[in-house]
């Protein structure tokens, strides 16, 4: 079953391995400067400063993870280290993450998560509003390259091939309304070299994160996310 699939109890997870192709982003960063306070929700320029690339191969899971436990905890954790206790947990072999582990490196250290799969943007902005940290699944193309149409990829949007669903964990660090009529969803992406406060135009974002299901990991706020 593709991961953007709707998931049930017999579902097959498809791991989080990090983007098929590599690439920069030509989509700009969050710049706290030429914002309007007010109108982020979330503190998307306080939590650009724990940002880190991951070096390990299909280790976005474990970077993204490694940045929000620094962000909630105030300590730092090495991705060696994370990548070891995830390793001999089962949480990962090298070929990624699956979706249904995401979160448990930071259980381990204590920090509480909640999975909602099929989640709403008001669930993500309540976690995000709420000062805790949310990780979400999407597809990278569509998020590392303004204005991609998954439509206009022939081999991208075959049935199982990469590049067509979710294959890359993020995390949402804010939204940016100060240009109402183009929001802004920021986030720390460990998976490139510009992936420290990548802002995101709010549709192509929408896209991107359906393709896992709305799969949203909240982290630090128990019981934020309402039905």
């Amino acid at each position: 079953m593709l991961l953007g699939d709707p998931v049930g109890p017999s579902a097959v997870a498809v791991p989080y391995a990090g983007p098929a192709v590599g690439g920069v982003p030509d989509l700009p960063n969050f710049d706290p400067a030429r914002s309007d306070p007010a109108a982020v929700s979330g503190s998307p320029g306080e939590a650009m400063d724990v940002w880190r690339q991951h070096t390990g191969v299909n280790a976005c899971a474990i970077g993204a993870q490694g940045m929000v436990l620094s962000h909630l905890t105030g300590q730092e954790y090495s991705e060696e280290q994370l990548t070891q206790e995830a390793a001999s947990m089962g949480w990962f072999d090298g070929s990624g993450t699956a979706p249904a582990d995401v979160g448990n490196l930071l259980e381990h250290h204590g920090v509480p998560v909640q999975h909602v799969e099929g989640a709403s943007l008001e669930q993500l902005e309540q976690v995000v509003a709420s000062g805790g940290a949310a990780i979400v699944g999407v597809d990278s193309s569509e998020i590392w390259t303004s204005g991609y149409d998954p439509a206009d990829d022939p081999v991208g949007t075959a049935p199982g091939i990469p590049g067509q669903d979710a294959d890359h964990a993020v995390w949402v660090t804010g939204i940016d309304y100060s240009d109402p009529a183009s929001p802004m969803v920021i986030l720390n992406d460990s998976g490139h070299p510009d992936g420290q406060g990548l802002a995101v135009p709010l549709d192509e974002f929408m896209g991107a994160w359906q393709d896992s299901g709305n799969l949203l990991v909240a982290a630090g706020a128990p019981g934020t996310v309402a039905p």
